[in-house]
């Protein structure tokens, strides 16, 4: 985990996006989201991480494109 990724401004927002994702994914795969057994859990807990990496990583991308000088620093 990157310096970057410790900052409440950076988490924060990439949380958010990645638990409206993860819920929409859910949703459009007919789970019922009021009736979760620990099966399907364990299904949206993946999704979420897998989804909450995938965007870290390309809001780390994007910040190396954009500031690469505050990248290499770990602002």
């Amino acid at each position: 985990m990157s310096t970057l990724e410790r900052k409440w401004w950076f988490v924060g927002p990439i949380s958010g996006v990645a638990v409206w994702l993860s819920f929409q994914l859910i949703v459009q795969a007919g789970m019922v989201i009021a009736t979760l057994s620990i099966s399907q859990w364990l299904v949206y807990c993946l999704c979420f991480f897998g989804i909450q990496r995938a965007l870290s990583f390309a809001g780390w991308l994007i910040f190396l494109v954009v500031a690469p000088d505050l990248a290499k620093k770990g602002v």
